[in-house]
């Protein structure tokens, strides 16, 4: 009886201590997985720290001072570097003839019997004459640096495309050469920043979206991207955020033709141009409202025959405004006037100037300044010396509204209008008009951008645009209005 208790006694002890040892072992598991789990939670409280941060920088305008992805490389000095762009093939299909192959800018005359317009563009005899067309140039790749350093927000951009030209007459696609798109260094902090550098003006902040690749540009949207040096300041409310901003930048003038280009009408001014905006962002019973004022004022001198300086007024003022009712809905638009919006400001159908030169015999001859350097009178033609006696700056107006829809994720829709209206007056000199004066120029389009998976892309675009010329050019030509429809498909990789 002894021994069997004794017994009992080693078997309940062994099996206590199990149970004890089985304890303590399940309890050092679950401290484990307390410290784990505390790990990930810290983590997570990180990233959400971070996120919040970057929404905040985000609302103020102000780039984020932490990359969101991991950087592509480490710059020799140790910056995070991220590269970034798209491959982007267009295959376009236009009914008519236009000034431009890759892109529109404007039709060229439905028909002409002049024998000036026939030398300088003889396809446009049979403007109804349709193309087709494949090219890249459009693909983007660019480099963008963000770092941090004593309290400063610092970012650097450089990005480029392939719409350079090796000269003016090669059109071979195998030679197309590398254009700097942006080039600018920007540093600031919460509520302010400086930036300097090529990048967008100030004028086209709010753009319509086109597959086309000018934008809108001389179809109702001013603006271009232009060397500068630029001022933001940010005042951040609740739900609101109010942006100032002002910048100097090189008047982009005419190439003088004897200096040219040595010397051209901006520079030759001695002064910068400047731009102004300001913009507010806010909600009105749940609805985005953004509202904005834009404007810019400059010079340009030109030489007259005689050696007489002459200078030369550009400005232009405008609103532009978005709204979103919804999440999937947004209609935007700008609308502006100025003068002499020639050249980079792409208004008045790129015709900024109208001038008037004296040829040997002593008749004036009037052209106006075109695209494709066609304001250089006759001379292809006659090859006689002139001398530049007047200049006549041109008034214009115009703007552009679009409607965005956004039906299910990956899928946008853009339907749009947009119009260039030259005066009529300016165009003029002694009741007569240039060669290939443009009256009016006016765009319909509507494309859709479908993301078949996270990095490729697919769109389509119908492209209508109606080019408005006078009866009788300074010769007598006649010719008439010209329209061209243009369809265009897209093939876009992101990376």
């Amino acid at each position: 009886m002894r021994k069997l208790l004794v017994a009992g006694t080693v078997f309940a002890i062994g099996l206590s201590n199990a149970a004890v040892a089985s304890d303590s072992s399940e309890i050092q598991q679950l401290k484990a997985m307390i410290e784990k789990m505390q790990q990930e939670l810290q983590q997570v409280k990180a990233e959400n720290q971070q996120l919040k941060q970057e929404i905040q920088e985000l609302k103020g305008g102000v780039p984020v001072s932490v990359p969101k992805k991991k950087a592509s490389f480490v710059s020799k000095t140790g910056k995070p570097v991220t590269f970034y762009g798209y491959f982007k093939i267009d295959a376009s299909y236009s009914d008519s003839k236009a000034v431009g192959k890759d892109f529109i800018l404007f039709a060229l005359p439905e028909n002409s019997n002049g024998a000036v317009l026939k030398e300088w563009f003889p396809y446009t005899i049979n403007s109804n004459d349709n193309d087709f067309n494949i090219n890249f140039k459009h693909s983007r790749f660019g480099l963008l640096i963000k770092t941090k350093e004593n309290d400063y927000n610092i970012v650097g951009n450089f990005e480029f495309d392939f719409y350079g030209t090796l000269d003016d007459n090669d059109d071979n696609p195998n030679h197309a050469g590398i254009r700097v798109r942006k080039a600018w260094v920007q540093f600031g902090k919460d509520d302010w920043n400086i930036r300097a550098g090529l990048d967008w003006m100030l004028l086209t902040q709010l753009y319509p979206h086109l597959s086309n690749f000018p934008s809108g540009a001389m179809m109702g949207n001013i603006g271009y991207r232009i060397p500068q040096i630029r001022f933001t300041k940010l005042f951040k409310f609740d739900e609101s955020k109010l942006t100032t901003q002002v910048a100097f930048d090189k008047v982009w003038g005419d190439p003088d033709p004897v200096m040219k280009p040595y010397l051209d009408t901006g520079a030759n001014s001695g002064r910068p141009d400047v731009q102004g905006r300001i913009a507010y962002d806010f909600y009105a019973g749940g609805v985005k409202i953004h509202l904005g004022t834009i404007g810019h004022y400059g010079k340009e001198q030109v030489t007259l025959y005689g050696g007489d300086e002459q200078t030369l007024d550009t400005y232009s003022y405008g609103l532009e405004g978005a709204i979103s009712p919804a999440s999937w809905l947004e209609i935007s638009g700008k609308i502006w006037k100025g003068k002499n919006l020639g050249g980079w400001y792409t208004g008045g159908i790129g015709q900024g100037v109208l001038f008037v030169y004296r040829k040997l015999d002593n008749t004036l001859q009037p052209t106006g300044d075109y695209y494709l350097k066609t304001k250089l009178v006759d001379e292809t033609t006659t090859h006689d010396p002139v001398g530049l006696v007047d200049v006549q700056e041109i008034r214009a107006e115009g703007g552009w509204v679009e409607v965005t829809l956004k039906p299910q994720h990956g899928l946008v829709f853009h339907l749009g209008y947009g119009v260039d209206n030259p005066k009529d007056s300016d165009l003029q000199y002694n009741g007569l008009y240039p060669v290939l004066a443009r009256l009016k120029n006016t765009m319909y389009y509507g494309n859709v951008f479908y993301k078949l998976t996270p990095s490729l892309g697919l769109m389509g675009e119908v492209l209508r645009v109606k080019t408005d010329y006078p009866e009788k050019d300074m010769y007598g030509d006649t010719y008439g209005d010209g329209t061209v429809n243009r369809f265009q498909g897209s093939i876009l990789y992101f990376f």
